[in-house]
């Protein structure tokens, strides 16, 4: 386009210049003028054009032309008197190259129109961008255009209307012009009669001389005696040149020896006393008459004289290259016209002039062939489309990496002057000089050492790749340790090479990456290639290949650490914990290093704790976080989650040798630890904060190993907890129970063993399972101990020394001190049980906080069973054995009520009801039984030690209740049976008279054990029988007389259908599938907590 433009501006000056008609004119007229000067010659007459024949225009014989006087007079009279002004001469104007205004105006047109052509044609080759975001061509507002494309498109299209612009400028310069047309074309004939003048003086001067230079012929030479008597003497003449028709006799071999000897001689005479010579070639040889000059990676060059003088010319005889590739076999009109102009120079400038020649054409020759190869590359190599070659006289520009976006990448070889800097006074030399330009930026701290003696473009491209290439991926390393400066876990290694790219390796690796990333650069595209492949490192390859102002170190960082979060995320997912998605906030809880982060909540966590793991340069950060639903987004109709507090977890503490700190890669064995190392986390903080705010002094230890095995290895199977030491007086003491003292050492060890394994739903919270370590005083529970060295409990277990081992299974992420102390006021409780079924004679035949059974009668042998809740407390479920002969089943309810109580002595209440009411009960029973086909007896239980006893037709109607009473005796609390007749509501009208007698008779009697007190029988437990069965034998007396009463007693009932429903319900069913379950538990094996 700059060529066309200036092809054009020519033509307009041109065109200009016709319209005027002053260049062309002048030249005609110099041409119209002045036809003899170009063809005149020394030895022939001067031909003067118009002027004539002579100098000044006059015949210069004083013959030829008869004038006489008087005409002569006259016609000096004639040239001196006034006459007009001679006529201009106008040819000018109808000559070829007097242009009309209107042709020129049309020229410019034609030309601007085919100019735009060319510009619209060029535009549409440049192609279009695909990526720009324009709307119908247009950017949005506020937006730069950055395409190159579009950029070179609208380039082009103000080159030419600037160009344009100018052209028609000019165009109404003489246009303006034109409308003085008479006076410019006046002007013009007499600027071209003023020409014609002057282009006459000069003839004149020219013919004078040419005059004289042809008179010389016509002298005569003085004669050569000296010559003649030379050539008469000796018949030879020195000064007689000779022609060479007769060749000269060839030299013998000692005539030639000799000469190249004498030439020899006279080189190194000349060459060492008399001759300069140049600093580069002070290396010289004489050889064979020759003297040979050298310079390194340059050229040889062979040099001899003819002459014995001093003075005399040098005379090239060969020129060798140093440097390859290159041909010491010129071309034979090379070779002649590289002599020729070697000889000439060596004339002129001497040595000096043949070094400077010779050298700036080995210098030009070195690019030329530099040029050849990179022609070669792009045409033949693999470097095709990946390099441009920039052809420049002199000097050769080499563009690489030329589909990388951004700044372009080159170097240039060309020749520098070699000009010393000021003051010096070397001369200069002028040498082959590289400059390397990287993102359009020349770099000048770094040297390109290219081998000029052996030329080869591939090798010098891929040292200027080699060099690029490690400073890109040096800069990406200090970047790296830019963003991390004081990591201790980060380890970069940078392989350097200056001459194969392909062996400047940038090795990147953090402890837990199964193999270090290695980057390195494509040397024939510049793309960036990372090692090992997966979709993380392609996602990163296209960022880093594509954005020419990506951040490198940081897009590495972020890879490295995506690289160590795959692993762990896969992990996790094996593992099902559940990734927490829509979190917000999370860098500002996290850390503002944190490059990459995951958060999961793992089975039984619920939805309010989670573990988070943060990715760095620095390491991986494990932390437990609480969150919590945030609004939801009003976008995508997503509820948020909001990080509300975090908590690191120093997993570096997870084992004695720090296993999780050194880890290679995460398995899942090491979440599983870390999984567990959490959850205790989480349940001691939540503990510690509920301690604080309560006041009980604790403290927490550091982690201990607490396993099945060697706890210096351990396992899947091994559980990696801390200890929390609690006072156990602050902890246990109740304000409202002044008279309560401690039982246990006031140090209560707590160990954490993980949440128990289960199916759990998302979202579900998990149990998590601790051991409450305690030391019982001597003196205190001593009957549990007994019990409770002799059962296999799975939760509770003590040891003959007072050791103390419980159980406690709480919900994840609670607080759970009032479960510990219920935990241990239920076992208190529990030794209060026993003990009051110690003193009663029971036997106990299991123990523990769940369940408690014993037998409180061998003859008939019966045993009763109280279960508890999970952890021990209230309510209690009582089961009687056997299901479907035990006495107290009648009873069972009040008693199950009765032990539910919230007074502290109902257990003891209900152990000593079971041996005072087991004989009644029994005689009860009897009597049912013998009277089971009439139905004339019948008891109702108001509660258990309260009955009401019916009888009815056929037997007289009358009933009676026994109530159990207590009366304090000598200091100790007395507890008998009373026995009396209920007194029916309607009176005793319907009652016979002799009944009523015989009644009062009966209670004046006693037995043994019973005895009567005028309105009832009192009984001890054991009397209570004989005295139902004297009662008995009394009522059936009388049986029969219900027909003689008109109205028969009806003070009682039989029992009702509620009542028998509720005596059926005391009798607990056996639940179905119980033997699989319990062939299964005994399968299964148990988890029995090992004391100290």
């Amino acid at each position: 386009m700059d060529q066309q433009s200036a092809v054009g501006s020519q033509d307009l000056k041109k065109a200009r210049s016709h319209a005027q008609g002053g260049g062309v004119a002048q030249q005609n007229v110099g041409a119209h003028v002045m036809p003899g000067q170009d063809t005149s010659q020394t030895n022939g007459p001067p031909n003067h054009g118009q002027n004539g024949a002579s100098p000044n225009g006059v015949p210069a014989s004083n013959g030829g032309v008869p004038i006489t006087n008087g005409d002569h007079m006259d016609t000096s009279m004639a040239l001196a008197g006034p006459t007009d002004p001679p006529p201009l001469d106008q040819s000018w104007r109808e000559t070829p190259a007097n242009k009309s205004l209107g042709k020129l105006m049309d020229r410019v047109a034609q030309q601007c129109y085919h100019d735009l052509n060319e510009t619209l044609t060029k535009m549409a080759e440049a192609g279009a961008e695909s990526d720009t975001h324009q709307a119908n061509g247009i950017l949005a507002q506020g937006q730069q255009d950055t395409s190159e494309t579009s950029v070179a498109k609208k380039r082009l299209l103000l080159n030419f209307a600037s160009e344009q612009r100018d052209r028609f400028t000019k165009t109404l310069v003489l246009t303006d012009w034109a409308k003085n047309e008479k006076d410019m074309a006046r002007l013009i004939d007499i600027k071209v009669w003023q020409e014609m003048q002057r282009w006459a003086y000069t003839n004149a001067a020219t013919a004078i001389g040419e005059t004289k230079l042809k008179m010389i012929d016509f002298k005569v030479p003085a004669p050569n005696i000296e010559g003649a008597m030379e050539l008469l003497a000796t018949g030879k003449a020195s000064w007689i040149p000779d022609l060479g028709y007769i060749p000269p006799k060839r030299l013998t071999a000692k005539q030639l020896l000799k000469t190249l000897k004498g030439m020899n001689v006279t080189l190194a005479t000349r060459l060492n006393l008399h001759e300069e010579l140049p600093p580069y070639m002070q290396d010289f040889t004489i050889a064979d008459g020759r003297a040979t000059f050298s310079v390194p990676s340059e050229f040889e060059v062979d040099l001899s004289v003819a002459d014995e003088e001093p003075a005399s010319q040098f005379y090239l005889i060969d020129v060798r290259f140093l440097f390859s590739p290159s041909s010491n076999m010129l071309h034979d009109e090379l070779r002649g016209h590289m002599e020729a102009r070697t000889n000439q120079v060596l004339e002129s400038g001497g040595l000096q002039g043949c070094y400077d020649f010779l050298h700036n054409f080995v210098l030009t020759h070195k690019i030329n062939t530099l040029r050849n190869q990179a022609q070669d590359l792009i045409r033949y190599g693999k470097w095709f489309e990946c390099i441009k070659v920039e052809p420049m006289r002199r000097s050769l520009v080499v563009q690489y990496w030329v589909g990388m976006p951004g700044p372009k990448n080159w170097f240039e070889i060309g020749i520098a002057s070699g000009k010393q800097k000021a003051g010096s006074r070397k001369k200069p030399t002028p040498t082959v000089m590289v400059r390397w330009f990287r993102k359009g930026r020349e770099v000048v701290d770094e040297q390109l050492a290219f081998d000029w003696k052996k030329l080869d473009l591939e090798a010098c491209l891929m040292q200027v790749i080699a060099k690029h290439s490690l400073g890109k991926l040096a800069a990406a390393k200090d970047g790296l340790r830019v963003l991390a400066p004081e990591s201790k876990v980060l380890k970069t290694d940078l392989t350097k090479s200056n001459m194969a790219p392909e062996e400047c390796i940038l090795t990147l690796g953090l402890p837990s990456m199964r193999s270090p990333l290695v980057v390195r650069l494509e040397p024939v595209t510049g793309q960036m290639s990372i090692t090992p492949p997966s979709a993380a490192t392609l996602n990163s390859e296209r960022v880093l290949n594509s954005d020419p102002n990506v951040e490198v170190p940081r897009v590495l960082a972020s890879l490295a650490c995506q690289a160590v979060q795959e692993p762990v995320r896969k992990q996790a997912e094996l593992l099902g914990w559940q990734e927490v998605q829509n979190l917000v906030s999370v860098r500002a809880k996290l850390g503002a290093d944190v490059l990459q982060r995951s958060v999961f909540q793992p089975p039984g966590w619920g939805q309010q704790w989670a573990l988070a793991v943060s990715f760095s340069l620095n390491g991986e950060k494990w932390w437990i976080v609480q969150v919590k639903d945030n609004k939801p987004d009003d976008r995508s109709n997503r509820t948020l989650k909001e990080i509300t507090s975090v908590r690191q977890l120093m997993v570096t503490d997870a084992s004695p040798d720090s296993q999780l700190a050194t880890l290679s890669a995460y398995s899942r064995a090491s979440l599983l630890r870390i999984e567990r190392l959490a959850v205790a986390e989480v349940s001691y903080t939540v503990l510690a904060g509920q301690l604080r705010t309560l006041r009980i002094p604790h403290q927490i230890e550091k982690l201990d190993a607490l396993t099945e095995g060697d706890a210096s290895a351990p396992g899947p199977n091994s559980t990696l907890s801390a200890t929390v030491f609690v006072r156990f007086s602050p902890l246990m003491r109740d304000k409202s129970d002044k008279a309560w003292k401690p039982w246990a050492a006031d140090s209560l060890r707590l160990t954490h063993h993980g949440i128990e394994d289960a199916d759990f739903q998302p979202g579900e919270l998990g149990s998590v399972r601790y051991d409450l370590r305690l030391s019982v005083d001597s003196e205190k529970m001593k009957h549990l101990r007994k019990c409770l060295t002799r059962a296999h409990d799975r939760d509770i277990a003590i040891n003959s020394t007072g050791g103390l081992a419980v159980r406690l299974r709480t919900p994840f992420g609670e607080p759970f001190v009032e479960q510990i102390r219920k935990r241990l006021r239920n076992l208190e409780r529990l030794d209060g049980y026993v003990a009051v079924l110690q003193r009663l004679g029971f036997t106990c035949t299991f123990v523990s906080l769940a369940k408690l059974a014993f037998t409180y009668s061998t003859a008939p042998p019966l045993s009763a069973q109280l279960s508890f809740a999970s952890d021990g407390s209230l309510p209690v479920r009582l089961q009687l054995e056997p299901a479907d002969s035990n006495p107290h089943l009648r009873v069972r309810m009040m008693l199950e009520q009765g032990l539910n109580g919230k007074n502290a002595d109902d257990f003891s209440d209900f152990a000593h009801t079971l041996p005072l009411t087991l004989p009644l009960l029994q005689t009860f029973e009897r009597l049912e039984d013998a009277n089971v086909l009439k139905r004339s007896f019948a008891v109702r239980s108001r509660s258990a030690t309260w009955y009401s006893i019916a009888y009815k037709a056929p037997l007289l109607p009358c009933a009676f209740e026994v109530r159990a009473r207590a009366k304090a005796e000598g200091g100790k609390t007395v507890v008998r049976w009373h026995l009396q007749e209920t007194k029916s509501r309607s009176g005793d009208g319907g009652v016979r008279e002799d009944f009523v007698a015989a009644l009062k008779v009966f209670w004046q009697e006693k037995g043994e054990h019973w005895f009567g007190i005028g309105n009832g029988i009192v009984a001890d437990s054991v009397g209570i029988s004989a005295a139902l069965s004297k009662l008995d034998e009394f009522v059936r007396r009388f049986e029969g007389s219900a027909d003689e009463l008109a109205k028969p007693a009806d003070t009682t009932t039989a029992p009702s259908a509620t009542e028998t429903a509720k005596q059926s319900l005391q009798q607990p069913a056996k639940k179905p599938g119980g033997a699989s379950k319990a062939s299964a538990a005994k399968n299964q094996r148990p988890d029995v907590i090992m004391l100290d």
